[in-house]
């Protein structure tokens, strides 16, 4: 069986404590069967899903070009959000403010993965790190919308991950590729 893949930007840890916040607050272990550990939070740029072990070579070779032409930029984390209906997200979210830069990364990802390996995009890209996913309660629950003081930080290198779903973490970063600096 092939291994399942995703590229993404690993989240800084100086988000933990609006993480641990917005889950004790809202009880979001009560509501939701997945919480991700602190060092599965990301922002997934592209889920791809199978790979062979010659396409991830490949994919790996077309990253690290990608990478030698993009600049490291700065993000920011603003609020809190979710996807899905206000009485029962199906996800909930730390939001990540608007970036060019970070549209810009993730629309050459997305060129590269299409043009190599002829996947698609099944949505349209909005960043933002998961806390919470799949609701394991049909009882009504308002996630409010929220805006934080930002949380800066340098997105310095984006990653390959692989899948392990029955791990802890179950994100594993096979390759990174560092940003080349300003």
């Amino acid at each position: 069986m092939s291994s399942h893949y995703f590229i993404g930007i690993k989240a800084p840890p100086t988000i933990k404590n609006q993480v641990v916040h917005y889950r004790d607050t809202l009880q979001l272990d009560r509501q939701y069967k997945v919480l991700p550990v602190d060092e599965d939070l990301h922002i997934t740029l592209f889920f791809i899903g199978a790979l062979t072990d010659q396409q991830r070579d490949l994919l790996n070779n077309r990253l690290n070009a990608l990478a030698m032409n993009i600049h490291q930029f700065s993000l920011s984390i603003d609020g809190l959000s979710y996807f899905g209906s206000p009485t029962g997200p199906r996800v909930v979210y730390l939001s990540v403010e608007p970036s060019t830069e970070l549209d810009f990364l993730q629309q050459s990802i997305a060129q590269s993965v299409s043009d190599l390996l002829s996947i698609k995009a099944t949505n349209p890209f909005i960043p933002h790190i998961t806390i919470a996913k799949k609701r394991k309660t049909l009882e009504s629950s308002v996630i409010p919308i929220e805006q934080f003081e930002k949380v800066h930080f340098s997105a310095e290198l984006f990653s390959l991950f692989t899948i392990h779903p029955d791990e802890r973490p179950k994100y594993e970063a096979t390759y990174s590729y560092v940003l080349q600096m300003k």
